[in-house]
């Protein structure tokens, strides 16, 4: 199976130079928009996230979390309380904060390979912004309809992480400390003094490790968008629109969402901005969508896989996750319809009435203390009521 796999990365690599040689403009084209797209919004949204999260990483302040969010995370999914910090990011940052942050783990010996495989299988996930304006504004002019999405693709997310609990092994009630506030913090005060560095020191490392981060995902924004314009170039997404009308033909959805499928495989924001300008149901949009969202193309799978392997660990299970998160996204949407039916009733708004909004004017350093609040709050609560039960 290795030696096959090989041959067939072989073949597909000479089948793109073949095809950049075959029409050199296409490559062009898909190299400048690529560029363009990480310099005008990965780099500027991405890279202060990379960098902050890193030097809490060195400072301790990870290990101080972990403390406090061990009773969450080791009932619900099996991980140490410090994968509670890649969660509450991976979360609100967006692709691939989940996959940097668990590589980050790993690499302080903070989680296993397993517990890293299993972590960053379902903390890769797209960001709140781009559910909550890029999609339902921007591209289907529906604004009340980014709760909707948001829940439908954190709601698969967080399904996906429990499932995969019954993966790792069962394992003893760990004893929770008396002082859990205190604990922590000397836990963050002794790594502090194991691992001291200079403050200037520190920084130098958190910036290079995000620049480099950040420059290898440019590579691969590029490399899939050249990747989609010559395959569009080349009419080999015919072909795919052709396979994904078959399929929604027998589910017995619009055959018209077959575009949006086959660019979605490859990059989920082209995908999900085709499949808002298909003649089909708004209710069959949405799932479309939602299962591109949840797929999230193979570019950002390749993204995420390239980041795991830098310290070991298996993508496998991650790449399992994609569909499977697809298609549990797809179907949350009718149950959350059906839990709240106005949603769809409302009136839809023309696209020349929409507003641009801003992401300046959201405050993004809310999303992730949101997330770490609402943690430490459900460890506090879990606690109490373990207190609760012993008395």
């Amino acid at each position: 199976m290795k030696r096959f796999s090989e041959l067939f990365f072989m073949l597909l690599v000479l089948i793109v130079t073949l095809l950049m040689l075959c029409y050199p403009e296409a490559a062009y084209e898909g190299a400048c928009r690529g560029l363009s797209t990480w310099a005008a919004h990965l780099l500027p949204s991405l890279l202060p996230f990379f960098i902050v999260a890193d030097l809490l990483l060195s400072m301790g302040f990870v290990r101080f979390l972990g403390i406090l969010l061990e009773p969450v995370m080791r009932p619900l999914f099996r991980l140490p309380g410090e994968a509670g910090f890649a969660l509450a990011l991976g979360f609100t940052s967006g692709f691939p904060m989940g996959a940097i942050l668990t590589t980050s783990l790993k690499e302080q010996k903070l989680c296993t390979s397993q517990e890293a495989a299993r972590l960053a299988a379902f903390t890769s996930n797209s960001s709140p912004l781009f559910l909550l304006i890029s999609v339902p504004i921007s591209m289907l002019h529906r604004p009340e309809l980014g709760g909707l999405l948001l829940a439908a693709h954190y709601l698969a997310n967080l399904t996906i992480g429990i499932l995969l609990r019954f993966l790792a092994p069962a394992e003893p009630a760990a004893i929770q400390p008396q002082h859990l506030f205190r604990t922590a913090v000397l836990e963050m005060r002794r790594y502090q003094i194991t691992h001291h560095q200079p403050a200037g020191s520190i920084l130098g490392q958190a910036v290079q490790k995000g620049i480099d981060s950040i420059v290898k995902i440019g590579g691969f924004v590029l490399l899939f968008s050249v990747l989609l314009s010559l395959f569009q170039k080349a009419h080999i997404l015919n072909l795919l629109e052709r396979f994904f009308a078959g399929i929604l033909t027998v589910m017995q959805i619009s055959p018209q969402l077959s575009a949006a499928l086959s660019a979605g495989l490859f990059e989920m924001t082209l995908g999900a901005e085709t499949a808002s300008q298909c003649h089909a149901s708004l209710l069959e949009q949405l799932m479309v969508i939602s299962f591109i969202l949840g797929w999230s193309g193979l570019s950002i799978q390749a993204q995420v896989s390239s980041i795991l392997a830098g310290q070991n660990i298996s993508s496998r299970l991650y790449c399992l996750c994609r569909p499977v998160q697809g298609f549990l996204a797809a179907l949350y949407i009718p149950l959350l319809i059906v839990l709240f039916p106005d949603i769809l009733s409302t009136h839809v708004i023309r696209p020349d009435t929409v507003s641009i909004i801003s992401v300046s004017s959201y405050p993004l350093w809310l999303f992730p203390f949101a997330a770490l609040l609402f943690l430490l709050i459900l460890s506090a609560g879990i606690r109490f009521c373990r207190k609760v039960k012993q008395i």
